[in-house]
């Protein structure tokens, strides 16, 4: 009986093609009901961001246009999760889970029906993946160097908090390749040639204290003078993640020896993330 279900769920869920496409229009059904239901949350602030605020004025008069962006965003990203695994195969066996299942995550709380910079972001970061993931195929590491840090560059323009990838993403190619001073002075060459794009376009509108501030708020993540003000439940959600992360750490890894180099990096660089 485990048996059957096993493979019936492998079947249909787990490796189906045709699943992606029912998970499609059920979560576009689901998300449809719950604005209608629900509408869109309240919009957060986002008081140092310059381009949000210019497209946010374009969306606020129409709710449907937000709603309709993010459920664009969504896709998009959940097409680019896929991809990540059909191109790079992290994941070896045929599966469309990486598809549907951040449809579904994205999908199940009324605040993701809001379009907002942070999901815009996200697509730059998981698009700066692929130059990333790509330096463990070829040499040139410093060409996909340059790559992924003008993307989080890119996306650090919607969320400012994106550039923190960077250093992680220069640890990842540490992991993947080797990492040298020719890389690492195109991933800062990558940062600076875009934030001279914006710049001199705050220079034009003689703004130029608009484009310090964002950089002001990326100095004041956390107050880590006080504890965070965490209910029970959080503290034990917390308490678990941790918990995971050691036993991980420190269970007998010969399976994931076993299996092939790029899996096993990118599975550390994950559970560095």
């Amino acid at each position: 009986m485990n048996t059957h279900l096993t493979r019936s769920f492998r079947t249909y869920f787990v490796e189906s093609r045709f699943i992606s496409i029912v998970f499609s229009v059920i979560i576009v059904g689901l998300r449809f009901l719950m604005y209608l239901k629900k509408g869109l949350p309240d919009a957060p602030e986002y008081a140092f961001n310059d381009v949000w605020r210019l497209i946010d004025s374009v969306i606020s008069d129409l709710p449907i246009l937000s709603f309709l962006g993010s459920t664009l965003l969504i896709f998009i990203i959940s097409v680019l999760v896929s991809e990540l695994n059909l191109r790079f195969g992290v994941i070896r066996l045929r599966t469309s889970m990486p598809f549907y299942i951040p449809l579904l995550l994205f999908s199940v709380h009324p605040v993701f029906l809001r379009m907002t910079p942070d999901l815009i972001a996200l697509v730059f970061v998981l698009w700066s993946l692929f130059p990333l993931f790509a330096t463990y195929q070829f040499q040139r590491s410093h060409k996909y160097a340059f790559q992924f840090s003008a993307l989080l560059a890119m996306g650090s323009i919607f969320q400012i908090y994106t550039l923190l990838f960077v250093p992680i993403w220069l640890i990842a190619l540490k992991a993947l390749d080797e990492i040298n001073f020719r890389s690492f002075f195109a991933s800062m060459f990558g940062l600076i040639i875009v934030f001279w794009i914006v710049f001199s376009m705050y220079v034009f509108g003689d703004n130029i204290a608009g484009f310090t501030e964002p950089f002001k708020q990326l100095a004041v993540i956390y107050d880590f003078r006080s504890a965070p003000d965490f209910n029970v439940p959080q503290w034990g959600f917390v308490g678990t993640v941790i918990l995971l992360v050691i036993i991980f750490l420190t269970a007998d890894t010969k399976q994931i020896v076993r299996e092939r180099s790029f899996t096993k990096k990118v599975l550390v660089f994950n559970l560095f993330v």
